[in-house]
């Protein structure tokens, strides 16, 4: 028994030698890993800080100008949208004053037709109470005189028509009234009377009027047509690019040098420059603004009956429409035609004389009076 222990000892002995020589070294082993798990973070560390300089030296001062041009253009978009809304307003404000300055002289238009009609009426009336007064002074007068004071009156009405109204059409109808009530007198003295009251029925017929308000309709109708039309967008054409100076094609490259030289000294300019333009936003929106402008200006010289004025800003469209337009699309075509046959209305005011009826029944009248003395 003894024997056994002794040689499991024995055994045993250079394990537990080996199991201390191994705990031994294994401070030693550590203490070298943590000097060395130092350096590397220290080493670490210190690239990190390098290359965190090495960005902040070439990265910041363009993290800066990038900032600098995002400032800017936010800057331009804002000064962009400000200018828009300036545009929009001055557009709304001008409409307004347009509008405004229509409406007043529509206004004092109206104001001035019933001033006169209603001097008309008062005249009308004294007239009317003046012949009654005649008629009852004179009630053993025959028909005859009456019926003669009553052509006078037609007559003299007739005349105040042409002169303070220009309205032609009543002015004949009063005309041929007074006509048949000389006519159902049969009086052959009265000849005279009646070829003056038919010349100057035929005087006021062979009168033309512009119809103001179809003019009026068809100008407002093409304003609203101005926000529908295409512009002309163009771009400048590409040159042909010159060939590769070469031995191998010598021959082309001194055939196109030739044809550009022979070209600029006999056809300098093929088209303006600006025939070839890309407009904004914001103007495209001028130029129709303008383009309106021009038929409300037309709209005006209509209803105050200015010729220069109407040919002028219809000649001022038409030219607009050919530079700025597509001439080629079919509504721009239509625009053009419809301006080209307002620019044939005349718009002038017709010249009214005087009518030579009214004189010839007075004189005939004098005649008869001084005949019955």
């Amino acid at each position: 028994m003894s024997d056994t222990l002794e040689r499991a000892t024995e055994v045993e002995a250079p394990l537990t030698q080996l199991k201390q020589q191994m705990d031994a070294e294994q401070p030693a082993q550590r203490s070298g890993r943590s000097v060395a798990a130092g350096l590397s973070l220290l080493l670490v560390v210190a690239l990190g800080a390098g290359l965190a300089g090495a960005g902040y030296y070439w990265a910041w001062p363009q993290w800066q100008q990038l900032g600098q041009q995002v400032q800017t253009l936010q800057q331009q978009q804002q000064r962009l949208v400000e200018q828009n809304q300036q545009l929009q307003d001055s557009n709304r404000q001008l409409q307004q004053n347009l509008q405004a300055d229509q409406q007043q002289q529509l206004s004092q238009l109206q104001q001035n037709l019933t001033t006169e009609q209603q001097q008309q009426a008062a005249q009308v009336t004294a007239q009317l109470q003046a012949v009654r007064q005649l008629v009852q002074e004179r009630d053993s007068a025959p028909p005859r005189h009456w019926l003669l004071a009553e052509a006078d009156y037609l007559l003299k009405l007739a005349a105040q028509k042409v002169w303070l109204q220009q309205d032609t059409v009543t002015a004949v109808a009063l005309l041929q009234s007074a006509d048949e009530k000389l006519a159902s007198l049969d009086d052959a003295s009265l000849l005279s009377v009646r070829q003056a009251i038919a010349a100057d029925s035929r005087q006021l017929q062979a009168l033309v009027r512009p119809d103001v308000s179809k003019l009026h309709v068809q100008l407002q109708q093409l304003r609203q047509q101005v926000m529908l039309l295409p512009l002309k967008q163009q771009t400048m054409p590409l040159q042909a690019e010159a060939p590769e100076a070469t031995l191998q094609n010598w021959r082309a490259t001194l055939a196109y040098h030739w044809h550009n030289t022979w070209q600029g000294l006999l056809n300098p300019r093929d088209a303006m420059p600006e025939d070839y333009f890309d407009l904004t936003t914001e103007q495209q929106l001028m130029l129709r603004i303008a383009l309106q402008q021009q038929l409300q200006l037309a709209q005006l010289a209509v209803m105050q009956q200015q010729p220069q004025v109407f040919t002028a800003a219809l000649q001022q469209s038409s030219d607009q429409l050919q530079r700025y337009f597509n001439a080629s699309a079919d509504t721009v075509q239509q625009f053009s035609s419809q301006l080209t046959e307002l620019a044939a209305a005349d718009i002038s005011t017709p010249v009214f004389s005087a009518l030579s009826s009214p004189a010839q029944l007075q004189l005939y009248m004098q005649q008869l009076a001084g005949e019955s003395l």
